[in-house]
């Protein structure tokens, strides 16, 4: 799975993407917008920061070992269980789902920063 990380990253992204235009295309087509900070996490969270986490590390800027697979889970996990809690934030005033959303989000970021910082070796 190491070898591959950052096909699994993009992989997820694209299907975070797919998922939050199909949610967009809902949205507008039954004028009701309520979801909306949903559908922006999913997007930025899900499609645009796995994207950026794929591409650093199939450039070889970021540490590919077994902490790169720990990430993934993670940071694929806040992508999909945050926008769930921003969801039951406006439906049902329950945050405890987003917070766990929120700290595993933040929680990938650490993991991510310290796989740069112990990259050594210059991107080929």
């Amino acid at each position: 799975m190491v070898n591959n990380i950052d096909r699994y990253f993009l992989g997820s992204a694209i299907i975070c993407a797919l998922v939050a235009m199909a949610a967009g295309i809902a949205m507008g087509v039954k004028e009701d917008f309520t979801f909306v900070s949903a559908h922006a996490h999913l997007n930025l969270v899900g499609w645009v920061s796995l994207t950026l986490f794929a591409l650093a590390y199939r450039s070889d800027i970021v540490v590919r070992d077994s902490s790169a697979v720990v990430h993934f889970f993670v940071a694929t996990a806040g992508a999909i269980v945050l926008p769930i809690g921003i969801m039951l934030v406006v439906s049902y005033q329950q945050p405890i789902v987003a917070i766990i959303g929120s700290l595993l989000t933040i929680g990938s970021m650490l993991i991510f920063a310290a796989n740069f910082l112990r990259q050594r070796k210059q991107p080929v």
